[in-house]
Order: C-alpha cells, then structure tokens, then sequence
C-alpha cells in the first residue's frame, strides 16, 4: 500500500483528536504536517512537543492565499469545528460560521490542488432518530430551527451534501465520518466533554451533575481508534463515501457517572438538573445515539480495540499522573 500521507495537511490540528491524529501520522511514516488552527477550543501544549510542523495560527476562513499555503501536500484532514455542547450552545453564529465557511473555502482549495480531504462529521445528524442503531443509511430526524442544538447538526449536514455535491460534478475527492462521542487522554472537560467533567468532579470529591433524568445512552468511541481509522481510510481512499466511526457498547448516563465514582473510589454525588436550566429553552437531547460500524469494519478489517471500562481507568490514570 502506496503511504500517500508524507506531507498532511490538518485543520483543527491542535484540538484533542486533530494532536492525537498527528502524532499517529507521525509514528507512522508522515513527515511533514500543516496544522491550522486558531485556538479557541485547541491548544498549543497539545502539540508543541512535535517536529517537522508548520502552523498556521488562524481561522480557515479568515485566511488569506489559502491555496498557496496548501502546495505541496497529499492529503487534508478537516477536523476545524466548534466542539462540544456547551461550546455550541454559546456560539451559535460562531460555530455555524466555522463549519459552513471554513468548509467552503477548504473545498475550493483542495478542489483546484487536487488534494483528497476526509471530512469530520458527526453523529448528531441522526438527530432523534428512533432506529435502534444508526447506520450510514439512517434517515436523519432533527428538531425545528428554534431548538438551537440542532444548529451544529444542520451545519455539518450542510458539509456532507457540499463535499458529494463537490465529488458527483468531480471536482473534489471526500471521505466523510461520522464521529460517535469521542474520549481519550488530554480531552478538556471545558467544553461541555461529559467524560472528562464527570473524571475531573470526581477526583475532585464535586457533586457530578447529569443533565435530563441520566437514563439517556451514548456509545463512546477510544481517541485511538478513530486516528487509526482516520489513516486507514486516507490510504483506502473510499472517496464519496459516509462511515460511522464509534464504539456499539452502550451505557446510560447515570451509569457512566457511577462507573467513574466507583472507579475513582469517590465520595461524590450526582445530582440532576434540567437541560432548561443549563441550556435554556433552544436545547432538546436524543434519548439514544448508537453507531453501526459494520461498514468501517467490513472495509477496514480494524474493530474498535478498547472496552468502555478501559477506556475510563485509562482517562483517570492519565488525570491522576498530570495531578501529581
């Protein structure tokens, strides 16, 4: 298999997955990387220990001769986006600006330079689906435009129609991934992350506060496994395709906050509030998000490797050891 990823280009390159992807790229034969990011949500610590990278401190859009920037290297991972609940739901305008324009301008250059992109969507397209699981094929079900939590959904919808709208006239070549709740070491719980926030209240002895009743159920997917696939995919090059990345184990989230309290040998408590309270009226939540994988599997041959419990005693280690 021809490694067509010597030189990468990454956006969102200094979040928690676009640093994980680059120091998997870099373990394995990437050379050089062009991360741009303008870290609102990303940070530098997350990639200053890396060699051989350019960087490029800014918003996609705002960027001036974005293609000359771009000359010279083999392939885009778009990851730049507003992340996270509480993020979005406090930069709407922002994070809707970010996921349509940004994606825009990055098309047009990887379109006129002839560079592959997999593109980072999201499992809340689904939006309220009642399938039991969701497949690539699942058809979306999102609440009215005045439930402001589907504003991030809608936008990476956008994306997905503009980059097979891009490849059906043949202009562009896109991977798409939807991304099932992503954890893993490093990730900030500032953003509305609900593992590191329940991690982090609990070795701190904090109440752990679930938003909703806690039975909602969410299937977390290992940081690890998702830049594996991200590469397996780049090389794979399955263009104009949609793949679920994420992990099937289910759990509610009651008793994920149980897990870590007991995991951490906590005293915590949790305590409940209403969405309304946290988020205001614009907010609504799907009562169960879990992926079909069979396709990534079935072209990739690659399971996701870590069970829910080890992620957890691995998250709490790793917060352990930055404490000490």
């Amino acid at each position: 298999m021809k490694n067509n990823l010597e030189k990468v280009i990454i956006t969102g390159g200094a979040g928690f997955i676009g640093s994980n992807l680059a120091d998997h790229l870099f373990a394995n034969g990437t050379k050089e990387i062009l991360v741009i990011d303008d870290f609102s949500t990303g940070s530098k610590k997350n990639i200053e220990h890396l060699e051989n990278i350019n960087v490029i401190d800014s918003r996609v859009e705002d960027i001036q001769d974005l293609e000359n920037k771009l000359k010279g290297y083999n392939f885009c991972f778009h990851l730049a986006a507003g992340v996270g609940v509480k993020y979005i739901m406090e930069n709407v305008s922002k994070a809707l600006n970010t996921n349509i324009e940004a994606t825009h301008k990055i098309f047009n250059a990887c379109s006129n330079l002839n560079i592959p992109i997999l593109i980072t969507s999201t499992s809340e397209v689904y939006g309220v689906s009642e399938d039991p699981v969701w497949t690539e094929e699942t058809k979306s079900l999102l609440g009215p435009p005045t439930k402001l939590r589907w504003s991030y959904a809608t936008s990476k919808l956008i994306d997905e129609f503009m980059a097979l709208a891009e490849f059906n006239d043949g202009n562009l070549n896109p991977i798409i991934v939807r991304l099932f709740n992503i954890i893993g070491p490093n990730q900030s719980s500032e953003f509305g992350m609900v593992v590191p926030k329940f991690v982090e209240a609990a070795l701190n002895g904090n109440n752990i506060i679930i938003h909703g009743n806690g039975e909602q159920t969410r299937s977390f997917t290992w940081v690890g496994d998702v830049v594996n696939y991200f590469r397996e995919l780049a090389l794979l090059q399955p263009f104009g395709e949609i793949f679920n990345i994420g992990q099937p184990e289910e759990i509610s989230i009651k008793n994920l906050a149980e897990l870590i309290i007991s995991k951490t040998n906590s005293q915590s408590k949790i305590e409940y509030i209403t969405h309304e309270e946290e988020y205001g009226k614009a907010f609504e939540d799907p009562m169960r998000r879990t992926p079909g994988i069979e396709k990534i599997v079935s072209l990739t041959g690659i399971k996701p490797t870590k069970k829910l419990d080890e992620m957890i005693e691995e998250i709490i280690k790793h917060k352990i050891n930055l404490n000490k």
